[in-house]
């Protein structure tokens, strides 16, 4: 059922062409990663939760029990990938397991289950490596868009209601109107085409030679396993990887140019992962053509996720 989805959402926008992601100008670039050290790597393990996969050789409070005896070793595995730019095709496989969205719907109906990622213990620790790596330049070159709450530190989905209420209420004391438009992305995290984003990374975010082809062998060959009825393996032809560390952050990169787009129109903008929130402020007299900007501008929303995702 998941596959038949993103493939259907996939379908609908094969014929868009791909979209021209233009060169943004940055202080600098990530080139390489930095060395990762034993004592880094003691750290990560300490702090990691006892949650085991089922591709673990072994339980993860092993691990974290003998964390001084394995902590060079897995040291010496990252910093190999990190300079050959290679994620080791061991970690790209996931075991899947359906979830109900909610509790109370009908356990019966295929369409109320969401697939989450269970990844090995090994991949995450790896991933968490990058990481800090990329968040300290993100966050050094103030790249990551300001317009989102999601994934970033000292934000919430308290903060992007706040935002939005506020303005809402300051512009009803001008005397103004609000027109809000909710956009909501179908499968967003399982359709981020992987072109697009390695586009996105090189030319908005400064990512270049091994940092990029680290990225881009983190993405490709990718394969997952449903935990259900013994179905079997299938690759990854797009998405992040969900339950990943580093797929949350991807996708707001990849989504990182909307608001740009909504700037452009004069459309406020204000984020939450996947879900986008569009308004703007108009006299009474003034509603209906600019209604009629909003609806454009939730258009070019979705432009910007051409031969990705429709939205609901």
């Amino acid at each position: 059922m998941f596959q038949y989805k993103v493939e259907a959402v996939r379908a609908s926008t094969s014929a868009t062409p791909l979209y021209d992601v233009p060169f943004k100008a940055t202080e600098s670039t990530l080139d390489n990663w930095t060395t990762v050290t034993t004592d880094e790597v003691n750290r990560l393990i300490s702090s990691s939760l006892n949650k085991t996969c089922q591709l673990d050789p072994v339980p993860t409070w092993l691990v974290k029990e003998m964390r001084e005896l394995l902590a060079p070793f897995i040291a010496v595995l990252c910093n190999r990938s990190l300079i050959t730019g290679c994620f080791p095709s061991e970690f790209k496989q996931a075991i899947v397991r359906p979830l109900l969205k909610k509790s109370g719907l009908d356990a019966t109906d295929l369409k109320n289950y969401r697939p989450v990622s269970n990844l090995s213990f090994l991949s995450k620790l790896l991933e968490r490596v990058v990481q800090s790596r990329l968040q300290v330049f993100l966050d050094s070159n103030e790249l990551m868009p300001s317009q989102q709450s999601a994934y970033r530190q000292h934000h919430s989905t308290d903060t992007a209601v706040l935002k939005v209420y506020n303005d809402l209420l300051v512009a009803a004391d001008s005397g103004l109107v609000s027109a809000v438009c909710l956009l909501d992305l179908t499968a967003a995290f399982d359709t981020v085409d992987h072109d697009l984003l390695l586009l996105r990374l090189e030319r908005q975010f400064g990512l270049s030679n091994v940092t990029l082809l680290w990225f881009r062998s983190y993405l490709c060959g990718r394969s997952y396993r449903v935990w259900f009825a013994g179905a079997a393996s299938r690759t990854v032809a797009c998405s992040v990887p969900q339950g990943s560390v580093l797929g949350p952050r991807l996708f707001i990169m990849y989504s990182a140019n909307l608001a740009d787009k909504a700037e452009e129109h004069d459309v406020n903008f204000y984020g939450y992962a996947d879900d986008t929130q569009l308004y703007v402020h108009c006299r009474p007299e003034e509603i209906t053509a600019t209604s009629a900007k909003l609806v454009v501008q939730s258009r070019l929303q979705v432009y910007g996720f051409c031969r990705t995702s429709l939205v609901n």
